[in-house]
């Protein structure tokens, strides 16, 4: 029997099941699955994962990420998702045709990227990849960073809290896996937004958190 639920606050050696489905974040005794961390509670069909409270983003393969480019060099570009270590994005790993030694013309430092990791080395380093539709450079729009734990709850159950951040916002919205959201659209929209996201990651023990969020936009949209 799982004992907890999803988003549940618990604290190192919390009993979370007797399923011996333990994930990250959890230790076993027989099968007994326990909490190794004060942090919120993860279930869904692969097993029960803890997320501490304040964690720092660890690259995992199929990762979507929003980076940043730091360095453009002949074959390849360095850039910083956030993570322990600076990670490369090939020349031959986008989704447009490129001449090697000039890789700056296509994507300079400081600009933004959606990609995803390909590859995690022992260490934590990592490569990624722009292959695919889905992934390209993003425009210079505003930057928030959540602490990756706390992403479940800013995304909500099937999407909901983030769809309703949208849809309130009217913003355009991108979360990365390393904790990085941007947020593109207009003015006082923008600033709801990254009020929203604020909210959720300081209110995110919340168990009605996604009603929170609703009443938080509409007084802020009372007040405009």
């Amino acid at each position: 029997m799982i004992n907890v639920k999803n988003f549940d606050i618990v604290t190192p050696g919390t009993l979370l099941s007797d399923e011996n489905n333990g994930r990250n974040g959890t230790y076993n005794e027989g099968n007994n699955i326990y909490s190794k961390y004060f942090g919120m509670v993860q279930v869904n069909e692969r097993g029960v994962s803890v997320g501490p409270v304040t964690s720092k983003y660890f690259p995992e393969e199929g990762d979507e990420v929003i980076g940043r480019i730091v360095e453009a060099g002949s074959k390849y570009w360095v850039v910083d998702i956030d993570a322990p270590y600076l990670v490369r994005l090939d020349n031959r790993d986008v989704n447009f045709r490129t001449e090697m030694g000039e890789l700056d013309k296509y994507m300079k430092a400081g600009e933004l990227i959606l990609a995803r990791v390909t590859m995690v080395y022992v260490n934590n380093a990592a490569d990624i990849s722009m292959k695919g539709t889905r992934y390209a450079k993003l425009p210079p729009n505003m930057i928030v960073k959540v602490d990756p734990s706390k992403l479940p709850r800013l995304i909500g159950k099937e999407g909901a809290t983030i769809n309703l951040i949208k849809q309130e916002t009217n913003c355009d919205i991108v979360v990365g896996q390393n904790g990085v959201v941007w947020i593109e659209g207009k003015g006082g929209n923008v600033t709801a937004a990254v009020d929203a996201v604020k909210f959720i990651e300081e209110n995110y023990y919340n168990p009605n958190l996604t009603d929170a969020v609703r009443e938080m936009l509409q007084n802020v949209r009372e007040k405009t």
